[in-house]
């Protein structure tokens, strides 16, 4: 079983830092581990600063460190002594001190930046990059990891910074010309890197299994979604070479709140083990001196568990070799619980009846559209997964392509043959659209884009019955349809005046609309729905309630009957799983806010009182009860739906359904 209480402890530790471990004593460190219900940690071999932490034959030892601590070797005997499973961490790209006495392995930007990193920037993350695609380099990382192998026999070989950032170094010159890529065209150098980045992940995962039975993770954005569209280049190849996948997202920095459910609902109804692992840190890495808000921590922690994943939080031992006593009391608070809770969580299967296609084709980066979506289902409730092309159909009622979805003809009849099957379709903007042309059964005609932006969409009491009637405005580009025979338009595109322009406007911002046309904005033909809007990536960039409100009555149409149903404030997040015939009901009811400029925080858990939820359920339940605790639920079953009342909604709640 993969541990659930992992602590990734970095130690990046500057060579011009003296004293280095003088504090560090074996029995404290695992007693404030064990204390704060720790049972998997992940320890450094070497750091991003390119020094060892133990008597090595392949590296070199921090110079400073303690009368030549063996410090990783009395972390992992005191962790083995405690029952705590031991990952031992080393990086690749980011190595400065191989990066100064190598300086011919080192990555090349297309601008000629030796080491990727400008050589004065004082940045936060400025690190020097090594060519992974160096066989010397190479040869030297396999005889380290042999060593710690050896000495160490670790449960884990955590692999950090497995990337390529651009490369046209000789190696990378040389090799992309034989594969027929230009190395003048960034689009080719991109495909180069990501294909030097699975190489290593393959090569390197065959090899560490060839040291004995330890597992292995590559930290390279393995867990980030893309259509699979080109599949050699996806990132599941990537995780094709690891036992286990973290997904890395500290929520105060560049991730943001979104980024780990994306991930985690890309990959946490597959069949490999993924983690969690957020920081104890208030903005990011290496931020010392600071401490996550307990509320934020339990949040995380928490929505981890929910999904199915283990949970690994981030820290950085000081250079003394103390762990911060305020930190680990803080952390033990939110384990206790996780401790109380995971196995209630092992084994079990995520529920969900919808697949999302996520925006963005191999190589390209998440989209606000893939964002919108998650937003709007999950405050919802609905229960999802992000899908790609490789992705069975089979489980799903709905399938959703958000704004920009690329669809090529395979993927195009898989579609049809779903909706011919009975299943319904939701799709916005230019998904489905190829070649000028729709290639999915859409029951509407391509004629481009429109002409005018903003623009406007009638809504109509009767056709939407929560939605506000007016003209609403739409500030996104969207496209413009023609209704095929039998297709019911549900709304039509009212046009402004004119378009703003330097000389012709109308007051502060938008012109208003002059009249409604004919011109769809939103139909509906059998099971598949259609919004000429990028409907999604407008909620993501402009928050306007009357995008989700659209999207909840088409979904009604298409899927009267949901998983769950209920009606709970937005910011509470509801999970569905399975364990053994037994369904998992599970909220979280945090409210996520943005309490200065720069992040998004947590500081309330405001409980919810006599709370009523409908579960769907072929049969009657035995029991309902919530856990841990067991107290007992009662409930009303109406042959489809079970509803019962919540006395109380905390922060995090389980509710057992037993049958």
């Amino acid at each position: 079983m993969e541990r659930y209480r992992q602590i990734h402890l970095d130690f990046h530790t500057s060579p011009h830092i003296g004293k280095v471990g003088e504090n560090f004593d074996s029995e404290e460190f695992a007693a404030r581990l064990k204390k704060a219900h720790v049972n998997s940690i992940n320890l450094f071999a070497k750091c991003h600063h390119g020094y060892f932490y133990y008597p090595t034959e392949v590296g070199q030892l921090h110079p400073n460190l303690k009368n030549g601590l063996n410090l990783l070797g009395e972390q992992v005997k005191v962790c083995r002594e405690n029952d705590i499973e031991v990952g031992v961490y080393t990086c690749v790209a980011w190595n400065e001190l191989t990066a100064d006495t190598h300086p011919e392995w080192q990555q090349v930007s297309t601008n000629g930046t030796l080491g990727i990193t400008p050589p004065f920037s004082a940045d936060y993350y400025k690190w020097q990059n090594v060519c992974i695609n160096n066989p010397e380099y190479k040869e030297l990382l396999k005889k380290e990891l042999a060593e710690e192998a050896q000495l160490f026999n670790p449960d884990l070989f955590w692999v950090d910074i497995v990337v390529s950032n651009g490369c046209v170094c000789h190696h990378c010159r040389n090799e992309m010309k034989q594969m027929g890529l230009d190395p003048k065209n960034a689009e080719d150098v991109r495909r180069h890197d990501r294909l030097s980045e699975i190489r290593f992940m393959k090569e390197f995962y065959e090899y560490i299994k060839s040291l004995g039975d330890i597992r292995a993770y590559f930290n390279g954005f393995p867990a980030v979604p893309d259509l699979a569209d080109e599949a050699e280049y996806s990132t599941a190849r990537k995780r094709e070479c690891m036992d286990c996948i973290d997904i890395e997202s500290l929520p105060s920095d560049a991730w943001g709140y979104t980024h780990f459910p994306i991930c985690a609902n890309h990959i946490n109804y597959k069949d490999k083990p993924i983690r969690m692992m957020n920081g104890k840190f208030h903005f990011a890495w290496g931020d010392f001196g600071s401490l996550r808000n307990l509320e934020a921590l339990e949040y995380e922690c928490f929505r981890a568990l929910a999904n199915g994943a283990h949970i690994c939080i981030g820290d950085q031992m000081h250079p003394s070799g103390e762990l911060c006593a305020t930190a680990y009391e803080r952390i033990g608070r939110v384990f206790e619980k996780i401790e109380q809770r995971e196995l209630y969580i092992e084994g079990s299967q995520k529920i969900s009846n919808i697949g999302v296609f996520t925006d963005n084709k191999v190589l390209s980066e998440i989209g606000e559209s893939t964002e919108g979506v998650y937003r709007i289902l999950t405050e919802l409730n609905y229960l999802f997964d992000f899908i790609d092309c490789e992705t069975d159909f089979a489980r799903y009622n709905l399938i959703i392509l958000p704004d920009c979805v690329k669809v090529m003809p395979e993927l195009a009849l898989r579609i049809n043959t779903f909706i011919k099957n009975g299943g319904a379709v939701l799709l916005s903007g230019t998904s489905g659209v190829q070649n000028g042309q729709f290639v999915v059964e859409t029951g509407v005609k391509y004629i481009g884009k429109s002409e005018f932006v903003p623009h406007y969409i009638g809504i109509e009491q009767d056709v939407f019955p929560k939605a506000a009637p007016m003209n609403h405005v739409f500030y996104s580009p969207a496209e413009k349809v023609e209704a095929l025979q039998g297709t019911q338009v549900l709304s039509y595109v009212g046009n402004p005046y004119f378009n703003r322009t330097y000389d012709k406007f109308c007051s502060h911002r938008q012109t208003p609309i002059d009249k409604m046309t004919t011109e769809p904005a939103i139909t509906l033909n059998g099971k598949v729905a259609y919004l000429s809007q990028p409907i999604f990536s407008e909620y993501c960039l402009y928050g306007a309630r009357i995008c989700k409100d659209i999207v909840k009555e088409l979904l009604n149409r298409l899927m009267p009957s949901p998983l769950v149903k209920c009606e709970l404030p937005n910011y509470v997040e509801v999970y569905l799983r399975e364990k053994n015939g037994s369904k998992l009901l599970m909220l979280l009811n945090y409210i996520v806010q943005r309490k200065c400029k720069t992040i998004d925080t947590i500081e309330e858990c405001v409980p919810l009182f006599d709370k009523v939820v409908f579960v769907k359920s072929e049969t009657e339940p035995k029991k309902i009860q919530s856990v841990p605790g067991g107290a007992e639920l009662s409930f009303e079953y109406d042959g489809e739906y079970i509803q019962m009342k919540l006395p109380e909604i905390g922060g995090f709640e389980m509710i057992e359904i037993k049958y």
